[in-house]
């Protein structure tokens, strides 16, 4: 009878320790809920950036051609007149002169005293 009862206390705690315990795996659950909770915001939150980085640069882009086309609309829309053609090359006439060709400058001219210098030096 003794060894009855000490079979059956060490089997209690074998059987109670093969039961299930759903402490433990509803804890692990929480924790993987809570990370691909986390993961999702996260996701949500860098599609949001690029869809906004990108609305911003087609934006960009628009603005871009609407300025484009505003100035090319108020160009002037007349072009440059042609060059004026070259006129002809005229006629040289010669006048005929009478009077003799005599030199601007005489060679033999006395040159003028000086009003620098010293007496006769």
């Amino acid at each position: 009878m003794r060894n009855w009862i000490i079979i059956a206390l060490s089997a209690l705690p074998l059987i109670a320790g093969c039961g299930k315990d759903d402490r433990n795996k509803i804890a692990v659950q929480a924790v993987i809920e809570k990370e691909v909770a986390r993961r999702v915001e996260n996701y949500r939150q860098v599609r949001m950036q690029r869809c906004y980085e990108k609305a911003l640069e087609e934006a960009s882009h628009q603005a871009d051609s609407i300025l484009l086309l505003e100035a090319r609309l108020e160009r002037d829309t007349l072009s440059k007149p042609p060059k004026p053609h070259k006129p002809e090359k005229p006629e040289i006439k010669t006048l005929l002169d009478s009077t003799p060709i005599k030199p601007l400058l005489e060679k033999h001219r006395k040159p003028e005293k000086d009003s620098l210098e010293r007496n006769g030096q």
